[in-house]
């Protein structure tokens, strides 16, 4: 039988739950798909049929972030109706499975292109926290390419000619903050013109998976010839995410036109980077945001006045 202080806290949960959910512009179902849930789930327990576990609290506050306010929601009702404490999970074996929790949280990524001598240079830079209740033993990562995108066939012939391989790319990844340890590449998935691959937490010397609470820094790097690179720069969000900034720097004698964009289940919203003097005659424009929708896209498109390298390209989570 439910007692009255135990009712109270649920109520309490489900309307900080209700008002975050609001607060971000997500209806039930897109919240239920963000969490990995069924959406009746979030229906249930809204309208108190539902208990909260754990795992749905710490899914909740990776998705709404609320800087903790459902977590210590979630501990009054735990309190008030007796339960334990969660015990944390902590895997015996060590096998990176591709397949992460949705309580991984991104709070800071910083994503830079650089064009230089018929090169494009990426380097990606994400502060990476693990709010579940189990180590994280890896991260997903993708390259995507297409030159041609408005011409398929076109396109496609070009990286049947020259796909895209990872001992070219001259990829290099790492974890942590004051001295960072190179992490494992494993590619899980390819075509001619994408590569899907796991950023393995460990390497021949060390294993260092990201436990419960922790919080550290992920950064790679990549180049891509101008010849199968292109005209835009793109971020998927696949994770929550706090704050994305985005630079692209280019030769000023280029003349370039920059132009930016959000697309998601809001619609599309139009952005104009800022525009910069950079290093070696180079122009940086620079788009930052905050708060971002999950499952958005933020793109990154320019063309130049001359005749310059051409195509479309882009980075996802």
């Amino acid at each position: 039988m439910t007692s009255q202080l135990e009712l109270a806290a649920r109520t309490a949960f489900a309307q900080v739950l209700t008002d975050w959910r609001t607060r971000r512009g997500l209806s039930k179902k897109q919240l239920a798909a963000s969490m990995g849930y069924h959406p009746s789930y979030i229906s249930h327990v809204e309208s108190l049929r539902h208990h909260p576990t754990f795992e749905f609290a710490g899914r909740a506050e990776a998705v709404l972030a609320s800087g903790g306010e459902i977590i210590s929601r979630y501990e009054q009702c735990r309190q008030a109706a007796g339960e334990p404490a969660p015990v944390p999970v902590v895997r015996s074996d060590y096998e990176p499975s591709p397949m992460l929790p949705a309580t991984l949280v991104i709070e800071e990524e910083n994503a830079t292109l650089t064009y230089a001598d018929g090169w494009y240079f990426a380097k990606v830079e994400r502060f990476v926290r693990n709010v579940g209740d189990r180590p994280v033993t890896c991260y997903p990562v993708r390259v995507d390419v297409d030159r041609f995108p408005d011409q398929p066939g076109v396109s496609r012939r070009l990286y049947q000619e020259s796909p895209l391989q990872l001992s070219d790319l001259d990829f290099e990844a790492s974890a942590g903050d004051d001295r960072p340890e190179p992490m494992e590449v494993r590619v899980t998935r390819s075509s001619d013109a994408y590569l899907k691959m796991i950023l393995v937490f460990g390497n021949a010397r060390a294993r260092f998976p990201l436990y419960p609470g922790e919080r550290t820094r992920v950064t790679y790097s990549y180049r891509v010839p101008a010849s199968l690179w292109g005209q835009w720069f793109q971020r998927d969000i696949r994770f929550p995410t706090r704050a994305l900034t985005m630079s692209l720097r280019l030769p000023a004698s280029l003349g370039a036109e920059v132009s930016a964009e959000s697309l998601s289940y809001a619609g599309i919203k139009g952005f104009s980077p800022t525009e910069s003097p950079g290093e070696n005659g180079t122009v940086v424009y620079t788009l930052r945001l905050r708060e971002l929708l999950l499952t958005s896209q933020i793109r990154i498109r320019w063309r130049f006045a001359d005749r310059a390298p051409t195509g479309l390209s882009h980075l996802a989570a």
